[in-house]
Formats: C-alpha cells, sequence, structure tokens
C-alpha cells in the first residue's frame, strides 16, 4: 500500500488497463475449454444419427432380459425426450437382496502407541511425576480388571443371583451368663488390659492449648531453693499397695519414665501374694505398667541395665528371682533354695560389668555374696564368698547394705548392723579387710551406702556416703588413714534411712529420714544443714528408701505406708556451677584441715589436764 501509494497517476492507470487484459484472457480461455468438454448425456467421440441411438438401446435392453417398453401415444412419443446411450448405458441391473442373520460382536482394539521423543527424554524424569505416571497406570489396570471380573461374575440371569445371594447373618446379643464367660477368659481380660492402658496414657497427656510462647517466663535463676523443688506425681494403688511398705527403688534405664518399686507383705491381706514388685509410669499413674508379684517379700530390686525386660528381685527367704515383662506375672527363674546360696534376706544387689560381660551380685544378712548370670540362676556362677573381718575363723559380718565404686567391678564397701563399714574384694585378696571404715564412737546399724559418681573433672570416686540409725551421714574417703569419717553431718532428729549422691552435681546429695523430710544437702553451700529440706507428706511417715533418676532433675522416694513421691528438681538446685569439683575438692581440704585443729586442741587440753 505504501508503494501504491506513492505512483502517479498515469502508471496507475496503466497498470489497471493491464490486469484487464489479464482477465479478459483468462475468461476467453475458460469458454474454449467448455466449448470444447462433450454436453451432458451425449455420447463423446461418436456422430451417430437418433435413429441408431435407438436401435441400439433396444439391442443392449434385450440382452440384458428386460422388455423393451409398450408403445406409448403419438403425442407422448412427440413430447418425450429421447434416450441417449449415456442414459441407457448408466442404467444397470440390480439383484434382488438377500437377508441373513448374523451375530454382532463388540471387540475393544487399543490404539498404536505413538512413541514421540523430546529433549526431557534425554534426561531422567522425576520421580515424584513417575510415580504418579506408574500410579495411574496401575489404577486404570486395577479398573479395568476389577470391572471384568465383576462382569465375569455377574450370572446369567436374575434367578441365579437370588440363589447365589447369601442372608447376611444377624447381629446376635449375648445372654449374661455368656458375656460373663467370655470376659473372664485370659485372651479378653489381656487385651482389655493393654487396650484400657493406651487409652489412659492417652487421656493423661497434658498439654496447655493456651501457652503464651511469647510471654516472658519465670527463670529458674530467679527461685528459691525451695520452690525449686516440687512434687511432680505421687504413685500409690490402694487395692495394691495398701498395707505395704515400699523397700527398694529403681529407675527404668532407657524410659525414663518408668520406675520399679518393691514391697513387703501386706498383713492385712493373707489372700495377697507376699512379694510385690510395681512398674509405674510417672506418666500415667492410675495403675501401675507391670504387676509382678512372688511367694516371698521383695526387699530389693533392680532393673537388668543390659537387657531392659527383666527385672532382678532380692526376696526375704533368700530367693533370688527373675521377672520378664514379655511374660507372666510370677518369675521366669529363681535360685534354687537348696544350694549353698542364700538362706537369709537379700537387702542388697547389683549389676555389674559391661554389656557383653556382666553379672549379678548380691549379698544377704548371714555374710554370704554371690555372684550370678542372668542366664541361669539356678546356682551361683562362682563359689560364694563368705565375709569374716577377722579371717576364716572370725565372726561373720551381717550386711546391711552396699556400694561399688564408679567403673570397679572387684571392690565395694558393706554396711553392717554393728554400725561399720567394711572394704570387700571380690577376687584376689577376697573377703572383708580387717580394718573397717569406724567411729570412735558407738554408732546403730548403717542403712545405707553409696560412693561418688565421680561426675566432676577432678578424681572424687574415693569418696562415699553412709547414712546410719544413730540420726547422723558420714562422709568417708577410701584413701583416707585412719579409717574415720571426713565429716559427720548430725543436723538430723530421727533415722537416716537412705541417703544418694546425685549423678549430674558433684557437691550434692540427698536424705532420707524417719519423720519423712527429704533432704538436699550441697557441701559447697554449707556442711551443717541442707540446702533445701521438703516434708514429702502430710502425714510424717518414715522415708525407707531413695532414688536419683538417670538425669538427675528428678528424685523418687518411698515411705512406710506404700506411697511414692517423685519430685522434680530445678536448675537452681541439681545443675552444677563452674568448677563444682574443684569447690569440692577445696572443702574436703578445709573439713580435714578444722578435723586436724580440732584434734589437736583437744589433745592439748586432755595434756594439761
Amino acid at each position: 500500500r505504501k508503494h501504491t501509494a506513492t505512483m502517479s497517476t498515469p502508471d496507475r492507470l496503466a497498470e489497471i488497463a493491464k490486469k484487464k487484459e489479464q482477465l479478459a484472457e483468462l475468461k476467453r480461455k475458460r469458454e474454449e475449454r467448455a466449448k470444447s468438454r462433450p454436453a451432458p448425456g451425449s455420447l463423446a467421440g461418436t456422430d451417430l444419427p437418433d435413429e441408431d441411438v435407438g436401435t441400439l438401446v433396444e439391442q443392449l435392453l434385450g440382452e440384458s432380459g428386460i422388455a423393451p417398453p409398450a408403445a406409448q401415444s403419438a403425442s407422448k412419443d412427440a413430447d418425450a425426450p429421447r434416450v441417449s446411450v449415456a442414459s441407457a448405458l448408466s442404467r444397470r441391473y440390480r439383484p434382488a437382496p438377500s437377508l441373513a442373520m448374523t451375530e454382532v460382536r463388540h471387540e475393544d482394539v487399543l490404539p498404536s502407541e505413538v512413541i514421540a521423543y523430546e529433549k526431557s527424554a534425554q534426561t531422567d524424569p522425576l520421580k515424584e511425576l513417575e510415580a504418579t505416571d506408574e500410579g495411574e497406570d496401575s489404577e486404570v489396570e486395577a479398573d479395568v480388571a476389577q470391572e471384568q471380573e465383576e462382569d465375569d461374575s455377574q450370572p446369567e440371569s436374575a434367578e441365579e443371583d437370588e440363589e447365589d445371594e447369601e442372608p447376611e447373618e444377624e447381629k446376635r446379643i449375648m445372654e449374661e451368663e455368656e458375656a460373663a464367660h467370655v470376659m473372664e477368659t485370659p485372651d479378653f481380660l489381656q487385651f482389655f488390659d493393654n487396650a484400657s492402658r493406651v487409652v489412659e496414657r492417652i487421656l493423661n497427656v497434658s498439654y496447655n492449648p493456651m501457652i503464651d510462647y511469647a510471654a516472658t517466663e519465670t527463670q529458674d535463676d530467679d527461685l528459691s531453693p525451695k520452690e525449686a523443688v516440687r512434687l511432680q506425681t505421687t504413685l500409690f494403688s490402694d487395692k495394691l499397695c495398701g498395707d505395704r511398705t515400699v523397700t527398694c527403688l529403681d529407675w527404668h534405664p532407657k524410659h525414663a519414665e518408668l520406675i520399679a518399686a518393691s514391697y513387703n507383705e501386706a498383713e492385712s491381706k493373707p489372700n495377697d501374694p507376699p512379694g510385690l514388685v510395681l512398674v509405674w509410669n510417672t506418666l500415667s499413674t492410675s495403675r501401675p505398667e507391670y504387676t509382678f508379684e512372688v511367694q516371698s517379700p521383695v526387699l530389693s530390686c533392680k532393673f537388668a541395665p543390659f537387657h531392659p525386660n527383666l527385672i532382678v528381685g532380692g526376696t526375704f527367704s533368700g530367693q533370688i528371682v527373675l521377672w520378664d515383662n514379655r511374660a507372666k506375672r510370677t518369675p521366669v527363674q529363681r535360685s534354687d533354695l537348696k544350694n549353698a546360696a542364700h538362706s537369709h534376706p537379700v537387702f542388697c544387689m547389683d549389676v555389674v560389668g559391661t554389656q557383653h560381660a556382666h553379672n549379678l551380685v548380691t549379698l544377704s544378712t548371714d555374710g554370704k555374696l554371690a555372684t550370678w548370670n542372668l542366664d541361669m540362676l539356678t546356682t551361683p556362677q562362682d563359689e560364694v564368698l563368705e565375709l569374716h573381718p577377722g579371717g576364716a575363723t572370725g565372726k561373720s559380718i551381717a550386711p546391711t547394705c552396699m556400694s561399688f565404686p564408679s567403673g570397679d567391678i572387684n571392690s565395694l564397701v558393706v554396711g553392717s548392723e554393728e554400725g561399720a563399714v567394711y572394704e570387700v574384694q571380690r577376687v584376689g585378696k577376697a573377703g572383708a579387710s580387717q580394718e573397717p571404715f569406724k567411729t570412735p564412737e558407738s554408732c546403730g546399724p548403717v542403712t545405707g551406702v553409696d560412693f561418688h559418681p565421680s561426675n566432676a573433672r577432678v578424681d572424687l570416686s574415693h569418696l562415699f556416703l553412709s547414712s546410719a540409725t544413730d540420726w547422723t551421714v558420714k562422709l568417708w574417703s577410701r584413701k583416707r588413714q585412719p579409717r574415720t569419717p571426713i565429716a559427720v553431718l548430725d543436723y538430723f532428729d530421727d533415722y537416716v534411712y537412705d541417703v544418694k549422691w546425685s549423678p549430674s552435681h558433684p557437691s550434692l546429695f540427698a536424705t532420707a529420714d524417719g519423720l519423712g523430710n527429704l533432704g538436699f544437702w550441697n557441701l559447697n553451700v554449707d556442711t551443717e544443714v541442707p540446702q533445701v529440706s521438703v516434708p514429702v507428706r502430710e502425714r510424717a511417715a518414715a522415708l525407707n528408701t531413695l532414688r536419683w533418676n538417670n538425669s538427675g532433675n528428678a528424685i523418687a522416694c518411698g515411705d512406710a505406708d506404700g506411697y511414692i513421691s517423685i519430685y522434680s528438681v530445678g536448675e537452681r538446685v541439681s545443675a552444677p556451677g563452674a568448677d563444682e569439683g574443684q569447690k569440692l575438692k577445696a572443702t574436703l581440704d578445709d573439713l580435714v584441715s578444722a578435723q586436724q585443729d580440732s584434734v589437736t586442741k583437744r589433745d592439748a587440753t586432755a595434756a594439761r589436764a
């Protein structure tokens, strides 16, 4: 258009004239082609008169078996058009159609697969898309197979459907006697116990949906030491624990919420088993997770640290029993009372060694120490060791408690009824040492001993604590000569039944006394009074035993009424500060110096007198 606009007027007229000539030429050629084309109905390439054409038509119709048409009136003959050879030839004979029955079959022919190649075919497809495609193909194939099976399984008639259709079973309601019988079967009881326990766990899950994560919370450092120790939960069952005393506690080595407790005989329930061990869940306190029983009061219990499903117990009769929480309530193994192992009460037991080489060590009140293999408790693994401080002819001691140093499986200390603490060797120079750890003054039976866990940079494994019925707690050292206590804590107003070092804080330990007080002592803070003292229950029941959890942020104590109280210990009390081990070593040096000065002054006063 731009080019046309720039042309002059004469050139434009010339171009229009040229196009008109081209159109006229095309029209002329079209007319010549139309004239040269034969007219419709005429015989191309023939020049026959009309008479010859009629004769030819009649001849062709006669050969085909068709009679010539009847003669018609002259007027009609004159008006009728003449039949050309081409129209006659176009009429062909058509035979009468024949009908037949045929079977119609339906076939599904899959279309041929068209393979197309793209650039993306040169790389690995995404796993997500490939999995989706495979999933869609498999779903389509599954639907087709299902439809085919349904088509094959359909009966040929409605009558066959009614015959093959089976009537549905009607729901039957059991009678009271039948239902009571089913509910008493062991399978139903086990199912109901497991199912209800799971439901109780879910219902006991505590969560505060209104918690404000952006709010400023009170720091534990801002709390006083007494506020940092809080009662977390209480474990008790009147049906199982009523009129029983908690004799021993032990936390599960793998599941921090589980704790095992042993109980003595309930005198008011003669039909109940005398010995009982309950495994409690601190997150679901309505009932124990497991209940184990034996026909003798259980005085000590212990989770096997390398076999978390096993629980070992020491009984009043001297029998060692083993329970498995995957089996029944009764022991799966027990020692033979006829052998030369224990025939007196077993208050002390521990599992020492490594995962692939460990043993159970038990100690009875008749002074016999036995070593057992947990795979076979029929007889002791080694020869039973009898503890005689004065040699084979000396009087045997009456052990009440024992403790192994950290990492040592041969040496141990044993507390006795006469108030002394003996060092014992299991092998080598086997037996009790002739020189016990003892105070010059008379003291009551030792109720508990515990070695330091040595959880600091400084070696404190030589330290151990002892509690006694003389209302004191004593701090000892295996390296000290003479074997007198480093410190005597006489703060208490009743028997002290147990003492335990904290597994996380080097200078912290806990005590349990006969007035029901739970004491927390930090030697780096004060050596005369406890840092925190908590009355466990309103009713002053004696605390028989206590046990820290593995993390050192909670402690459990059992009393004479069968109650187990779990306390959470805040960081203000349980978390160690910087160089607590060094501070404890300096504190011990000060205690020793003060003790020496006291002895010197006493000797000087005696000399002047």
